[in-house]
This record gives C-alpha cells, structure tokens and sequence, in this order.
C-alpha cells in the first residue's frame, strides 16, 4: 500500500511539474504572439540600453506628455490624442515593462519612472517645456517631475490622480499586496490573463480595434510583472510624491476629478491638489469613472486645451 502510495505521489507530482511547464511554456508564447501580432504604433526609442515605446502627434509648444495609471499603455490615450495633436504637439508613450517597452529595473517607483521619461523625452528630441497630464498612479509621476525639474513644466492636468496621502490608508494596500502576490503567482502560469480585466472606461471613445490591441499586449507576462512591482513599490511611490510636493506657483493646474465615487476622503483629497497652484481649477466630471479620458474624453481635451493656451501667455483660460 505504501509503494502504491509513492508511486500515485510520484507520478502526481510529476505530472504537476509537467503541467506547469507547459502552462509556462504556453504563456510565453501567447506573450510573444501578441506582440508580433501587433506591431508598435509608435517609434522605438533606446533608453539606458532598453526599447521604450513613444507616440507623438501634432505640432506645437509646449508639448503636452501624457501619463497613465497602473497598468496602463499610450493606447489608453487614443480617445484624446487627435484632438489635442489640433493645437499643440501631444506624446503618449508605454513605462518600463508595459506595452511594446522591455522591462525595466525593479523596484518600479516613480522615482525611477521619471528618470526613464525625461531620458525617453530628451532622445527622442521632445524638448520643454511641456504640460503634463497624469491619469490615477500616473498623477504622481507627473507631481514628482514637476517637483524636481520645475523648469521644464509648464502647466499640469491631474485626471483622477492618486494622491500622496493615500500612503496613510492601511486598507488600501492590503487589497494591493493581495492582488500583487497573486499576480507574482498567477502572472507566469498565464491564469492572470484570464481573471484580471484590462484598463475599463466607456467603450464608445476608443475603436474597438484599438481596445482589443491594448487588452493583447497588457496581457503578457511582462506586463503583469511590471504591474506586480509597480503595485509592490507603491508605498515607496507614495512617499516619494509625498516627500516632493511640487509649487507650481502661477503656472496653471486643472484637476479632474470622477464623479461616479462619492467617497468623502477621494473628493478631500482631490481639493488638495488646488493647494499645488496659484491658478487652479478643479472639477468633479459628472457621471465619469476614474477613467475620465475614456469616459468623457472631451473634458480631458477641454483642461489640456485650456492649461496649454494659459502656459502660452493666452489670458483667461484658468481661473486667475
């Protein structure tokens, strides 16, 4: 009986072995597939040794430069790119691991994300200044560059943005190091892809052929990584942004903030960011998600508009 037993624990776990490989096997294959399935829209731009993804469009100064949450791709900004690019030049671009962009050095914190967006800007001969526009995890990227290059910004939009403060919510990261441990676990064995949906927002802003892109290239390997370490490192990224709260003194600051959650301390917490600027505005999008720019992307399109014609001296535009 016991010989039969090791014998059945043997093969049992052989089998386990073997079907993990292959799971593994099959994962980086689907990884690889999408991406030679979808060629970048964009130009391939060498930064410290690795392939970064950047889209530009338009003509014009400054340039608006468009940063997304987590996760998230320059695809995410469709719905909005056009129409900026109709009055000044707008890039959209993919971080360190997401997208058609090979992975980065770990840990993913905002800090190391904006070393490799300045790097990216400058060698692809973007030069400032340039307003900036974050989405969610994206806000504090573009807080800590205004922050530590504040000659180089010229306005800002925060759409959604997380703010600093939200270190101080055990709550939240609990949620966070769940989700992150599975996807370290899960991510691999190509079981991710099948429970965690891709960026969400109204279907109606972007072709469904650009949605189904970005849902194939988020959903490999590398990009689940890099959610895994974004996600990992983002008490540090808190704590950076916190440590590193940008003046923007006259230089002007739209925040957009969703009206769909009503939660007392998101909207305390949106007021903040008018603290930022001496000329500020702050809105709460009614009937929009946390993704405003697919949602009601002309909003978006609006606040750009708007802060990139008061960066350009054009009066009136911002609440003075």
């Amino acid at each position: 009986m016991r010989k039969l037993l090791k014998r059945v624990l043997l093969w049992g776990g052989g089998a386990l072995v073997l079907a993990l490989a292959a799971a593994t096997a099959l994962e980086w294959w689907l990884s690889h597939r999408a991406l030679e399935r979808n060629p970048p829209p964009g130009e391939m731009v060498v930064v410290g040794g690795r392939q970064m993804h950047l889209i530009c469009r338009g003509q014009g100064s400054p340039a608006v430069i468009l940063e997304s949450g987590i996760p998230g791709t320059s695809l995410g900004w469709a719905s909005v790119m056009e129409d900026i690019a109709s009055f000044t030049r707008v890039c959209a671009y993919d971080r360190a691991g997401y997208g058609w962009s090979e992975a980065g050095p770990e840990p993913r914190t905002i800090s190391k994300i904006t070393g490799e967006l300045r790097e990216l800007l400058r060698t692809a001969q973007v030069g400032p200044p340039y307003v900036f526009a974050g989405h969610s995890f994206g806000g504090l990227v573009v807080q800590l560059i205004a922050s530590r290059f504040p000659d180089e910004v010229a306005g800002m939009v925060l759409v959604d943005s997380a703010h600093p403060d939200l270190a101080r919510r055990s709550g939240h990261f609990e949620r966070m190091e769940a989700v992150t441990f599975r996807l370290k676990v899960l991510a691999p064995l190509g079981i991710a892809r099948l429970i965690i949906d891709p960026p969400a927002g109204s279907p109606e802003s972007r072709p469904s052929s650009v949605r189904k892109m970005e849902t194939e290239v988020l959903a490999t390997t590398r990009s689940f990584r890099t959610m895994a370490s974004e996600m990992a490192g983002l008490r540090e990224s808190l704590n950076q942004a916190a440590e590193n709260r940008p003046r923007l003194g006259r230089k002007p600051l739209v925040v957009l903030t969703e009206g769909q959650r009503k939660t007392e301390f998101w909207h305390a917490m949106q007021e903040q960011f008018m603290e930022l600027s001496d000329r500020s505005e702050w809105q709460v999008v009614s009937g929009a998600g946390h993704f405003i720019h697919h949602d009601q992307p002309d909003i978006v399109v609006d606040a750009i508009r708007r802060v990139v014609e008061s960066a350009r001296g054009q009066p009136g535009n911002v609440v003075e």
